[in-house]
């Protein structure tokens, strides 16, 4: 009987056709194309979230230091401190979803990586002592951090937060913490009682 020798075949390894190329780059962009905006709303709304616990720790700091300085009788930098005393130049009529409108004194606004400062003098010592309460001084080396989320979600595009004080003709103190954009305007109420446009 007669054995015939074969020689052994080799697989040929010719890699990917440039078809099955094309099909994987299009399953690849589909796939990016139906995740990219879900990852966009989870990062915008991770974002607002990390706003408004800031806004949260604010006022949290700003209650502290409103209880210590309302029966302060002193002066700071040679005027008579009054945490108490609006500074009528200050005050904005703002609407909040369907609430009524209402009065705000915009008491202090810190964007651009500053801290809480304004210009009003009776209120200096009540500032100093919300600086103190969350841990960032006005000499400049302990900055305060900007609103995380950029984006426009109805109102403007914020670029800081503002401490406010609910001005409704009681005597009862309602500190309020927002987002104002560019020019100071206050767009987004955060703390208490978040508004909806940013939820």
């Amino acid at each position: 009987m007669k054995t015939e020798n074969f020689a052994p075949v080799t697989p040929r390894n010719n890699g990917f056709s440039l078809v099955e190329l094309i099909i994987v780059i299009a399953i690849m962009a589909i796939l990016a194309a139906a995740i990219a905006p879900a990852l966009i709303r989870y990062i915008n709304k991770s974002r607002k979230a990390s706003d408004v616990d800031t806004a949260d720790i604010i006022l949290d700091a700003v209650n502290a230091a409103y209880a210590e300085a309302y029966s302060f009788e002193g002066f700071e930098n040679g005027h008579e401190q009054n945490a108490n005393e609006v500074d009528t130049g200050a005050v904005v009529s703002v609407t909040v979803d369907n609430e009524p409108s209402y009065n705000l004194e915009k008491v202090s606004i810190a964007k651009n990586n500053d801290t809480f400062v304004n210009t009003f003098d009776p209120q200096q010592h009540f500032l100093r002592l919300v600086r103190q309460t969350i841990g960032k001084d006005q000499a400049g080396n302990k900055d305060f951090s900007t609103p995380k989320c950029k984006i426009n979600s109805g109102n403007g595009v914020p670029s800081g937060f503002m401490i406010g004080r609910q001005l409704n003709g009681s005597a009862t103190v309602r500190f309020e913490i927002w987002l104002v954009d560019d020019s100071d305007t206050p767009i987004y109420r955060l703390q208490p009682d978040c508004c909806t446009d940013y939820k």
